[in-house]
């Protein structure tokens, strides 16, 4: 309870859903076009920062050992899978030689740090932009859609908390995920998912039938919460979507880009210029929430 009073204090919560829709789209858009080693280093080290100050150390903590092994995972298929760009080792047995080259070894870590921003950005996503502020902007629009979509996020929430309630249950009985080998873990795990996905399908299932005894669609869905659009949200709004434009011209220069991976750098010089508004963008929500609170004391 202490957290969420936290971060609902905080900027981000404060703002209207439309500017906050809007930055992490660009946030969004940032992660997928840029594919330069020491900007993702950037991104990846700001989204840390960010969610440890929105979502709390121990959150964040625990996300981060989850999302650890599925980077680690990426760099290994990334270094398994490419063997083009100078060669830093070599191994031969019979005819199969491997090789761990340059190219590999940044382009995977490239990759790996991109996909862990984006899954630290979608968990801040669904800490800032809860039900209510998804059900104002989109159920006018796009009814179903908005239902749809505040319904997916609510289930990956529930399915993660009724996964650590079944680990903790049968842990009474001596099954423990973490002891035995891989295969033996892997087991346990299938087992587990197996047990909530039949769970799942029964609550989407009943889901449905309340919907439709409810008469979901048949008439204009209300808000029991509304937002008005003040100053900050202009402010911010404009501030990020000029830095976001910033970037954007940047990247179509050809700058935070290498369009063949067999010539991944992990430094171009000009990449240099596109750290100033990229760090600014990502500092948005911080010199905004120092702004916000020197405005109301």
């Amino acid at each position: 309870m202490r957290v969420g009073i936290q971060t609902e204090s905080k900027l981000m919560s404060q703002l209207h859903p439309l500017a906050a829709l809007i930055y992490f789209v660009a946030l969004f858009t940032l992660l997928l076009i840029i594919n330069h080693l020491l900007l993702t280093v950037l991104m990846f080290a700001s989204l840390v920062g960010l969610c440890r100050w929105y979502l709390g150390r121990h959150r964040v903590v625990q996300l981060l050992k989850g999302v650890s092994s599925l980077m680690i995972l990426i760099w290994g298929l990334n270094v398994l899978l490419n063997q083009t760009g100078p060669v830093w080792w070599q191994w031969s047995v019979g005819p199969l030689t491997f090789r761990l080259t340059k190219t590999a070894v940044l382009y995977g870590g490239t990759m790996a740090l991109s996909l862990g921003g984006m899954i630290l950005a979608f968990v801040w996503f669904n800490q800032i932009m809860t039900t209510p502020k998804l059900s104002y902007l989109l159920f006018p629009v796009v009814p179903r859609l908005a239902m749809l979509l505040t319904i997916s996020l609510r289930m990956v929430h529930l399915f993660t908390v009724k996964f650590r309630r079944l680990v903790m249950l049968q842990r009474t009985r001596n099954v423990v995920v973490s002891e035995g080998s891989w295969r033996q873990r892997l087991q346990k795990t299938g087992r587990f998912l197996r047990i909530l996905l039949i769970d799942s399908v029964s609550a989407a299932m009943e889901t449905a039938v309340l919907m439709e005894a409810r008469g979901f669609g048949a008439h204009k869905r209300s808000h029991y919460r509304t937002f008005r659009w003040t100053t900050v949200d202009t402010v911010f709004t404009v501030g990020s979507v000029g830095l976001f434009v910033i970037s954007l011209y940047l990247r179509f220069l050809g700058w935070g880009w290498t369009t063949d991976v067999r010539q991944f750098l992990w430094w171009q010089k000009t990449d240099g210029w596109f750290v100033l508004p990229l760090a600014i963008f990502l500092g948005v929500p911080v010199i905004g929430e120092v702004g916000y609170r020197l405005c109301q004391n």
